[in-house]
């Protein structure tokens, strides 16, 4: 329990205090499709997390504006906490079917890259237009987290 609250904790921090990375663009970076404009456009917003462990399960309610992101049309990603937007790497975005797809984050911010690997990837259930929720699934944890599941509740705040 307390391993994945400190994983969890440390997930916000990171994703909000993320500064470094490089926000050049290379010819082989993935590049969002059409479907960018169900994410592209305002902040979204992480409201709450459910993590899950070999040895627990942690459901967290995150404070508004502490920890969002900015997905921009030219496939950049930025993490904003309380205000402050960083760079953190690039995203992709697969619509598979009605209200669902596959969202992808790539990192370019070595903390996040020490945490999560270069990529963090799971599907994407479309509830509204600014309401969405991302699972991510382990094999077999996520990235050098004991994490196996992720579930996080995200809302647009135009």
């Amino acid at each position: 329990m307390r391993k994945l609250l400190i994983y969890s904790l440390l997930l916000t921090v990171l994703f909000g205090n993320s500064g470094a990375g490089c926000s050049g663009t290379n010819a082989g970076d993935p590049q969002p499709d059409n479907n960018v404009k169900l994410l592209v456009g305002g902040l979204w917003e992480v409201t709450e997390t459910y993590t899950v462990d070999p040895n627990d399960r942690v459901t967290l309610k995150i404070k508004k504006g502490a920890l969002g992101f900015k997905f921009l049309a030219d496939g950049k990603l930025e993490s904003c906490s309380f205000g402050k937007c960083a760079p953190i790497g690039r995203w992709t975005f697969q619509l598979r079917s009605a209200g669902d797809g596959a969202l992808g984050m790539l990192f370019d911010d070595v903390d996040q890259r020490a945490l999560f690997g270069s990529k963090l990837e799971g599907g994407l259930g479309i509830l509204d237009d600014n309401h969405v929720i991302w699972t991510i699934e382990g094999s077999p944890t996520i990235g050098s987290t004991d994490a196996t599941y992720m579930r996080w509740n995200i809302e647009r705040n135009p």
